[in-house]
């Protein structure tokens, strides 16, 4: 389904963060959140769906079932929640929200957030059906994340963490880290990807005070890049590993994360065969996502290579940068959309000394969108070359006059980024043929 009927979609961003809603809501549907299987849960600003991803192709490569909770989604809803490794199907999503919505009408009436809701949603779903493992990713920070209601679990993992949501999370690194934290439980172990000193401070003061042990990236585990292949470091142990699916330094040592995080765990043995496997095999859409198929490749030459991408915060920037600065002697082309709350100018400012051509949209269906003659203005504030475009067809015709004029013998590469939103809109109408 696109959207869930319960709670009202149109105020899906608005957010109001406590969990004595959550906490009401669950207690009257008899407490699921107290009878989920053993549980991870990840928390961070950067690379927690792609940690995820990884973790999840471990377990399901050895053979257990494996629920997971993601957001946002791309194109469905039911991508979010992962039942025994396959998305809910609407009957199922349908039953769970419409009990929630039930139970949060009766008197006195639970007015939750669409989050605070379809996470409620999820966990009752997660309750009824047998797994081996639950994958709990956060919304937004931690403390007073609607998914922090669990009361242990098998251990945690904070990603890196950097600026975003701060008029939610705080203006400071060490502020946002002491929310992100949050998700740390009494006596249960931590996995810290790579932080700035402040954020690592802040994690380490609040594992500290619940006795809960830390393994660190950089000191406790780590990995070394080889010609062919990785050397992960965990402990006095190595071991040699493929380059995994996911393009990126980044999706290394998000890999790394995974990988540490399954070995750290002794509730569901794993073997280095099946993470050998697992790593590349892994999927996790619009993270520098190569697309090779769908109506849009279709409207580029042969000599032009399409990448999808969802980053939208500074981290981010960092991360396509350092892709385009790798792709050399090509042309680079790149189709750009971002929410009125990200920082528009900072991102591009980011990626600016990269790009040959900027391509600006708006969003498609989504209120929040920039408008693309404000991001062009911006843009050419920053000495950008830029034009616009009406929609993903305006953008294809486009570039392919551009590059069609050229040399036909040169190479390029188009790059759609800026926001999930739009990458997930791109995903839409490229499997949309009509």
């Amino acid at each position: 389904m696109k959207f869930p009927f319960w709670p009202n979609p149109k105020g899906y961003r608005d957010i109001d963060l406590g969990l004595t809603r959550v906490y009401d809501l669950l207690e009257r549907l008899d407490n699921p959140h107290k009878k989920l299987p053993p549980t991870i849960h990840i928390a961070g600003t950067n690379g927690k769906g792609s940690t995820l991803s990884f973790l999840r192709a471990i377990f399901e490569e050895a053979q257990y079932s494996v629920h997971s909770y993601t957001s946002p989604h791309l194109v469905f809803f039911n991508e979010r929640i992962v039942l025994a490794g396959k998305n809910i199907d609407d009957d199922f999503l349908n039953e769970c929200l419409a009990n929630c919505k039930k139970e949060a009408s009766k008197h006195p009436q639970i007015e939750v957030t669409f989050f605070e809701g379809i996470t409620v949603a999820a966990f009752l779903a997660f309750s009824r059906i047998k797994a081996d493992i639950l994958l709990l990713e956060t919304g937004l920070g931690g403390r007073l994340d609607a998914t922090n209601v669990i009361e242990k679990n098998l251990l945690s993992i904070i990603t890196p963490i950097s600026f975003d949501h701060t008029d939610f999370l705080g203006k400071t690194l060490a502020k946002i880290s002491y929310e992100k934290a949050g998700i740390i439980k009494k006596n249960c172990p931590v996995i810290v990807a790579k932080q700035k000193a402040s954020a690592l401070a802040a994690i380490e003061n609040q594992a500290k005070k619940l006795g809960s042990s830390l393994k660190i990236f950089g000191k406790d585990f780590d990995y070394k890049k080889n010609a062919k292949s990785i050397e992960i470091f965990i402990g006095n142990k190595s071991y040699e590993l493929p380059f995994p699916s996911l393009n990126g330094d980044h999706q290394i040592e998000n890999a790394t994360i995974a990988i540490a995080a399954a070995l750290s765990q002794t509730k569901l043995p794993i073997t280095i065969d099946k993470i050998k496997s697992a790593i590349i095999k892994t999927i996790w859409p619009a993270r520098l996502q190569k697309i090779t198929s769908g109506k849009f490749i279709k409207k580029l030459p042969e000599n032009c290579q399409l990448i999808l991408d969802g980053s939208h915060n500074l981290q981010g920037a960092t991360t396509v940068h350092k892709f385009l600065k790798s792709q050399k002697n090509i042309k680079k082309i790149v189709i750009f959309s971002m929410l009125q709350d990200k920082d528009c100018e900072g991102f591009l400012n980011k990626i600016k000394d990269e790009i040959d051509l900027l391509v600006t949209l708006t969003i498609p269906d989504e209120s929040k969108s920039r408008d693309k003659n404000e991001i062009l203005k911006i843009a050419q504030n920053l000495k950008i070359n830029s034009i616009t475009a009406d929609d993903f067809d305006d953008a294809f015709r486009k570039i392919n006059n551009l590059i069609t004029k050229r040399k036909s013998s040169e190479s390029a590469l188009v790059m759609i980024c800026g926001s999930l939103y739009l990458a997930g809109k791109f995903l839409e109408k490229n499997q949309n043929h009509h």
